[in-house]
């Protein structure tokens, strides 16, 4: 075969390995579907370079310990579901906009159902600080965008964490529907709002049916 004839072929094969994952990704890719599911402690490096198809050493040697590519996958999957969530914010008044949110929430946590089980019953803070700085800087996201949906423009930090609480009372029952089962995912959504309308009427001084207007994703933080 000439060696012009060949080029087609070279160009698709080069074109094919330049698409292709390359092992970290491949690792990465595995380890999040692994840690999606069942957490972190209970999956091993072995599963890990198994289900990427790689060899065991690379583990190792792109990110150095399990604790480490854990970390690397919570900050992907962070970074996701902000994403996920800041363009959840849809409807015409502030009771809408955080409703879709909410469901938005329920829907990417049970996803990562065995992740989100793993990280609220470990009390390993030392192994998983990096992790949990992740997911309260998404939370603390969250709690922006929260902020601009309802109106509040410049939170104080009193604001902020009476909107933490109240994220966190959200959190404590998507965790109770996802592990026990002892309410339904309905419950928490109504349960969820109850607690808002409250918060708006009594602590916020805000209307949750003002209709919204087209806001930016994000908001300043409070003093």
């Amino acid at each position: 075969m000439s060696d012009t004839a060949s080029r087609p072929q070279r160009r698709k094969k080069e074109a094919a390995d330049a698409k292709a994952p390359t092992g970290k990704q491949r690792l990465l890719e595995a380890a999040e579907r692994l840690f999606a599911s069942r957490g972190f402690m209970d999956v091993s490096a072995a599963e890990i370079v198994r289900e990427a198809g790689v060899a065991h050493g690379l583990l190792f040697h792109h990110f150095g310990a399990m604790e480490e590519l854990y970390a690397e996958v919570s900050r992907v999957a962070a970074q996701r579901m902000n994403e996920v969530q800041l363009a959840s914010f849809r409807g015409k008044t502030a009771r809408e906009q955080l409703t879709s949110f909410l469901r938005a929430h329920l829907r990417a946590v049970r996803q990562r159902e065995g992740d989100a089980l793993f990280r609220a019953r470990s009390h390993n803070v030392a192994t998983h600080a990096k992790v949990a700085d992740i997911w309260e800087a998404s939370r603390q996201e969250a709690i922006d965008r929260v902020c601009i949906a309802l109106g509040l423009r410049t939170p104080t930090r009193a604001v902020r964490a009476c909107l933490r609480a109240w994220i966190g009372f959200h959190d404590q029952l998507v965790l109770a529907w996802l592990s026990e089962g002892s309410v339904s995912e309905r419950q928490v959504m109504d349960w969820t709002m109850k607690q808002l309308e409250h918060l708006a009427a009594d602590v916020l001084s805000v209307d949750l049916d003002r209709e919204v207007g087209d806001l930016p994703a994000s908001a300043g933080r409070g003093s």
